[in-house]
């Protein structure tokens, strides 16, 4: 399914629309636990932001619950996989906790409102059992979406992955690695990047999301639009084209990716 893109002014407008379409499914179910499938990274922050401002007006958050798209692991002592330590600034649960809800947690506070506590994350271990809880909550209520900048990664999800690709551990390749050093200044080279990570699959992302937002932002995403843009189906040249085959796609975009000017 091709889809249409709506166009907005920035990072910020996208992360305003993407946090109220958020609270408005959060207050259709109710006090049913909300599944929010989220990057870590730059891409969504602006919608984290958001949702903090909307705690901080008294916006029940409690029933929010962060489901963590991938992180990096490095070997145990053992050697088995172990997600990367939580303090590290490119630890995705890390990210989570310290970018997602903390900020929540502290707007929650302030709004004398209860705020979310709950973030899953994938046991490098034994990952094929992260599509398994998943499924046995429900799935996921909303999956926010990012595509990289040059090879169209969307969570850890390499060129060549399989449609049918579930939650996997995954060796990341240098494109992906590049990407991810302008997300993280502290990587100054390519060898400081681990090249391992945990990922949903794309079978994941789309089999078990009732919703799904692509959102893409900077002159640096342009190629992301016009791949995504064009794609009536999954290409696994550019995995983040899996967006196109998932339920109540939306596609989100500002004018810098979009190349517009006014």
């Amino acid at each position: 399914m091709r889809l249409t893109p709506q166009i907005l002014p920035d990072p910020d407008a996208i992360g305003e629309v993407v946090a109220e379409i958020i609270l408005d499914r959060i207050s259709a179910k109710g006090d049913k636990p909300f599944l929010l499938g989220c990057p870590s990274g730059r891409t969504a922050v602006p919608v984290y932001d958001a949702l903090a401002r909307e705690a901080a007006r008294g916006r029940d958050l409690s029933s929010l619950v962060i489901v963590m798209m991938d992180d990096y692991v490095v070997p145990d002592d053992g050697g088995r996989y172990r997600v990367v330590d939580t303090d590290l600034s490119y630890s995705c649960l890390g990210f989570a906790l310290r970018d997602i809800l903390a900020p929540i947690a502290a707007a929650s506070k302030r709004s004398d409102t209860h705020a979310p506590s709950q973030v899953w994350t994938a046991d490098p271990a034994a990952p094929e059992e992260y599509d398994t809880r998943i499924a046995d909550a429900g799935g996921i209520d909303l999956f926010l979406l990012a595509s990289g900048d040059s090879d169209g990664h969307v969570a850890f999800n390499q060129p060549g992955t399989s449609r049918h690709a579930k939650t996997h551990i995954v060796t990341l390749g240098e494109a992906t690695r590049r990407d991810n050093m302008a997300t993280f200044p502290e990587f100054t080279t390519l060898d400081m990047v681990p090249d391992t990570g945990v990922t949903v699959g794309v079978d994941t992302i789309a089999r078990l999301s009732a919703e799904v937002v692509m959102i893409l932002t900077g002159e640096h995403k342009q190629e992301a639009f016009a791949r995504i843009a064009r794609a009536d189906a999954y290409d696994e040249e550019w995995p983040a084209t899996i967006v196109t085959e998932c339920r109540n796609p939306l596609l989100l975009v500002d004018r810098a990716a979009a190349a517009v000017t006014v």
